[in-house]
C-alpha cells in the first residue's frame, strides 16, 4: 500500500507531497496534472524491475520529457522520488519460501540524473535509499493502531532499526550499502548506475527489500480496452489482469477454479455476479464458457430481460465494471489499483452506488468474508464527474490544478501541479495556515453546480 508520495523535478511536479489512505479520489480539469501522479507511481513501479532507459520509456513521451521544464525552457537535471508504504508481513520468494518481516512500514527514495556523455543523454541514478519508518514517526498509522482498520492494524510492525539501502561516499566514491538482513550487506559502486539497487534483489536473501520490491511491482495501472474485453482469451494468457483487462475471461475462469467448492461450483463468480447486479440493474450474472476445440475462455453476461449474450456484444461500460471488479475481487492479488474516470460509460444514477462499493471493497470488514491475512487493497481514481465528488467522505479527495508558483522575492515562477485536500464539513473559509491545501465547501459546492439544471 501506498502512503505517502513526494516528487521533485518529474514533469509539473516541484516539491510535491501527497499522503494517501487506502481509498482516493483526485479530480481536476484537463492538464492538471492527474495523469502526470500516475506516470510517477508508475515509473517508480518499473524503476523496481527495469533499467533506467526502459522504466523511462515504458511512460508517456521521451525520457527527456520527464524532466521538470521550468518556464524559461530550462529543463530540470534531477528527478527526486520517494514512497513510503506498507508491505505485508511475509513475503514468497521465487521458490515458493515464505519469509516473515519484522518491518513493514519502509520509506524509499530515489533520485536520478540526465548527463550529456559525447553528445548522449544517459539516466543514472545518483542516490537511493530504503529505511525503516518508526512507530513514533509513523503520523499516517497512528489511527489505525487503536484498531479502527484492522486490515491494516494487524499488519503493522516496527521492529527493524538499521537501513535497508543507503547511499554514502568511501574514499572520495558513492556507494550503494545494502543493509544486513540476516545475512552479511552488500556493496556496490554508484559512479555509472544504470539501475536501481531495488530491481536487482531477485531473492529473499534480503527478505526486507525483496518485499519493497515486490510491492512497488504489483501497483497495477488500469487502462481498459473494451475492444480486447470483449475478446475470447486463450486458456494460457497470465494469469493477472492486464492492464488493458484482454485477459479478463482466463482471469475469471482461474478465480472461478480456485474458489469454487462442492455446494457451489461457481466460487467467487457467484458474489461476483451478485455485486454486478446491485450496480447494474438488468444483469443477474456472469459465466465462464469453454470452448475445447479453440482452447479458449469466452465471458458470458447473464440478464433477467435478454438472456444470456457474450461479451463480444457487451456495453463498454458494462465491461469496464466488470473488469474494475475483477481485478479487486481477485483473492491471489491485491495491492494498489490505478484506474482513471470510472464514470466513463456508466450511467449517472449508478455512480453513487459504484464509488460507495468500490470504497467498501477497499476498506474490507471484520467478517469472514475477509479475513485478516486478505491481499490489502488500494485504489487511487481520477474523475472529472461533480457526481463522484459528491460521494467522497473526508479526506478521500484531492483537487488538482495547475498554478504559477511564486520564488523568494515574490515574483511568478514556473507552472506547476498543486493538490489540495476536499473536506466535506461546512466551511465557507479557511484558517491562513491551511489555504493552499484544502478546499472550501464553497469550491466543492461550486464543482458539484456544474451538474445542475441549466
Amino acid at each position: 500500500m501506498l502512503t505517502r508520495i513526494e516528487i521533485d523535478g518529474f514533469k509539473t511536479f516541484q516539491g510535491f507531497a501527497l499522503d494517501l489512505q487506502p481509498f482516493n479520489v483526485i479530480a481536476g480539469a484537463n492538464a492538471s496534472g492527474k495523469s502526470n501522479l500516475f506516470d510517477a507511481i508508475q515509473f517508480l513501479a518499473r524503476l523496481a524491475e527495469a533499467d533506467l532507459r526502459t522504466a523511462a520509456s515504458s511512460l508517456r513521451g521521451e525520457p527527456h520529457e520527464l524532466f521538470h521544464r521550468a518556464s524559461n525552457n530550462v529543463v530540470a537535471d534531477r528527478i527526486s522520488l520517494a514512497a513510503e508504504v506498507l508491505v505485508e508481513p511475509t513475503v514468497r520468494d521465487p521458490w515458493g519460501q515464505v519469509h516473515e518481516l519484522i518491518q513493514t512500514r519502509i520509506r524509499y527514495e530515489v533520485t536520478l540524473e540526465r548527463r550529456m556523455e559525447r553528445g548522449l543523454e544517459r539516466l543514472y541514478v545518483v542516490s537511493e535509499a530504503a529505511r525503516p519508518i518508526s512507530a513514533s514517526k509513523d503520523d499516517w498509522a497512528k489511527p489505525f493502531r487503536g484498531g479502527s482498520e484492522r486490515l491494516i492494524s494487524s499488519r503493522l510492525r516496527y521492529k527493524r532499526r538499521n537501513d535497508l539501502l543507503e547511499t554514502k561516499r568511501e574514499n572520495g566514491d558513492a556507494l550503494f550499502r545494502i543493509g544486513q538482513d540476516g545475512n552479511a550487506g552488500r556493496k556496490r559502486p554508484a559512479v555509472a548506475a544504470e539501475a536501481t539497487v531495488l530491481s536487482s534483489i531477485t531473492s529473499a536473501e534480503f527478505k526486507h527489500l525483496f518485499a519493497l520490491r515486490e510491492e512497488l511491482r504489483s501497483w497495477r495501472f488500469l487502462q481498459l480496452d473494451p475492444a480486447g474485453l470483449r475478446n475470447a482469451v486463450d486458456q494460457h494468457a497470465p494469469e493477472r489482469l492486464e492492464p488493458s483487462g484482454w485477459n479478463l475471461a482466463a482471469v475469471l475462469a482461474r478465480i472461478r477454479v480456485e474458489s469454487s467448492t462442492v455446494d457451489d461450483e461457481q466460487g467467487l463468480l457467484t458474489d461476483l455476479s451478485a455485486d454486478l447486479a446491485h450496480l447494474l440493474p438488468g444483469i443477474s450474472g456472469i459465466r465462464i464458457r469453454e470452448d475445447e476445440a479453440e482452447h479458449q475462455w469466452q465471458v458470458l453476461i447473464q440478464t433477467r430481460a435478454a438472456g444470456q449474450y457474450s461479451s463480444r456484444v457487451a456495453s463498454d461500460g458494462t465491461l469496464r465494471v466488470l473488469a474494475l471488479l475483477t481485478a479487486l475481487s481477485d483473492p491471489r492479488f491485491g495491492g494498489l489499483v490505478c484506474f482513471e474516470e470510472p464514470e466513463n460509460g456508466v450511467h449517472p444514477g449508478r455512480i453513487k452506488p459504484l464509488i460507495e462499493y468500490l470504497r467498501d471493497v477497499v476498506a474490507g470488514d471484520d467478517g469472514e468474508d475477509n479475513p485478516v491475512d486478505a491481499p490489502l487493497l488500494q485504489l487511487i481514481l481520477t474523475t472529472h464527474s461533480p457526481v463522484v465528488v459528491g460521494c467522497l467522505g473526508r479526506d478521500e479527495g484531492f483537487f488538482f490544478e495547475s498554478v504559477t508558483s511564486v520564488d523568494g522575492s515574490g515574483r511568478p515562477g514556473d507552472v506547476v501541479t498543486r493538490a489540495r485536500s476536499v473536506r466535506r464539513e461546512f466551511q465557507q473559509t479557511l484558517d491562513p495556515d491551511d489555504v493552499g491545501h484544502l478546499v472550501t465547501h464553497g469550491e466543492v459546492e461550486r464543482y458539484l453546480a456544474t451538474v445542475g439544471p441549466e
